[in-house]
């Protein structure tokens, strides 16, 4: 006698079964990533070293050297061929258990060494012992004339002869040559670097190499940028009209940096729309520094942008603002769910002497901004006066 096979299931469950996975998946999909895990940031008493914590992590060392600023062309190619000496110097001394990357920022040099939980940690007096050594400027004539060639051909196009008067109208060029600003300067990167390390047990570590930074707490402070408001006019060879409008920004550490970035980000979602109707191109340069920073901002058309401006200005309103501060915290949040990120965030509080909180913070402060402030803030930057004002236009 067989048995009657009978299903565990039956259909009616099944279905039911079905629904509710569709339907849990639905929610699920909604949901979307958890709560951004912030880790916490350390420093030492005078805040010349910044350590974060990072479980089963490897080793990240940066050193921050202070620099002018560099915005004119003399003063970039002065900031790669620092770049250069370190990296040259860099490739001498260390051994293959370590990977290093020298970044050349317009205030900054970064010098980045990463090495294994497994590997010996490298040693930091050596290092910069050899790194800050005296330049003999004779060995770097022939990289200088190098870089000065790339220089050259990087400037060509219009756009960036734009953008090379309006750095010069805030960075005066001067008549020292490269290799004797390089021989002048060099030494400056070392009086007051400051230091960031990540990984794991980086409190022993930061313990250790906390005696050998200089004691100096300050080395010769950047200038601040300067400049006049005027409105100037020249022709380019292509069919098109750019102008480029200018303005100066407060420090990265000011209570009004948000804001200015928040503006930023309402200008740029105001401009794509103009743009994805052909109407005009656009490119933002935006960057706030130690003592100062600027906005450069540059539309292209093939009419005259300038009659545009009141246009563009009466597109301005709350809906804009309240849009462009939640797409940076929703940009800030997904960045920071990467450690990489979060270490990157550490260099700049540690080298502007932000708050260690500022990365828990900063989503908040963004909404916290001022709707009104950020659309004055918008307003004046499309605007010919109070700020530099450039015009390129055809040559017929």
């Amino acid at each position: 006698m067989t048995n009657e096979y009978r299903p565990f299931f039956s259909r009616k469950q099944i279905t039911v079964l079905m629904w509710f996975s569709f339907l849990a998946i639905a929610v699920l999909s909604t949901m979307g990533p958890g709560a951004v895990e912030y880790h916490d940031i350390e420093h030492s008493e005078n805040k010349n070293l910044y350590w974060m914590e990072l479980d089963d992590q490897p080793y990240t060392l940066t050193l921050l050297l202070p620099t002018a600023v560099a915005l004119n062309s003399q003063q970039r190619q002065l900031q790669q061929l620092k770049s250069d000496v370190i990296h040259s110097r860099l490739h001498v001394l260390m051994s293959a258990d370590f990977s290093y990357q020298v970044s050349p920022k317009q205030d900054r040099i970064e010098v980045t060494l990463r090495w294994a939980l497994n590997q010996k940690t490298p040693d930091i007096q050596a290092l910069l012992q050899t790194l800050s050594q005296p330049v003999i400027a004779s060995e770097w004539a022939e990289a200088a004339t190098k870089i000065k060639a790339r220089s050259y051909l990087n400037n060509q196009s219009a756009e960036q002869a734009l953008l090379n008067q309006f750095y010069e109208q805030l960075q005066p060029m001067t008549a020292t040559t490269l290799l004797d600003q390089l021989t002048h300067t060099y030494p400056e990167l070392f009086l007051s670097p400051r230091v960031t390390i990540s990984g794991e047990n980086v409190e022993d570590l930061a313990a250790t190499i906390q005696p050998l930074l200089p004691h100096q707490e300050t080395g010769p402070t950047p200038a601040a940028l300067t400049l006049s408001p005027q409105q100037l006019n020249n022709t380019q060879d292509k069919q098109v009209y750019s102008l480029l409008l200018g303005r100066i920004l407060p420090a990265r550490n000011a209570e009004q940096f948000t804001a200015e970035r928040v503006a930023a980000q309402v200008l740029q979602n105001l401009l794509q729309n103009y743009k994805e109707q052909n109407i005009l191109n656009f490119r933002m340069l935006w960057s706030a520094m130690a003592q100062s920073g600027y906005s450069a901002l540059i539309l292209t058309s093939a009419q005259n942008p300038v009659p545009l401006l009141p246009q563009l200005r009466q597109q301005l309103n709350d809906d804009l603002v309240e849009s462009s501060q939640e797409q940076l915290v929703q940009q800030w949040n997904d960045r920071m769910r990467d450690i990489n990120h979060q270490v990157s965030a550490l260099n700049l509080v540690a080298f502007y002497q932000l708050p260690p909180e500022t990365l828990e913070q900063y989503a908040d402060s963004i909404l916290d901004q001022d709707e009104d402030e950020i659309l004055d803030i918008t307003d004046k930057a499309l605007q010919t006066t109070n700020q530099i004002s450039i015009l390129q236009s055809p040559s017929r």
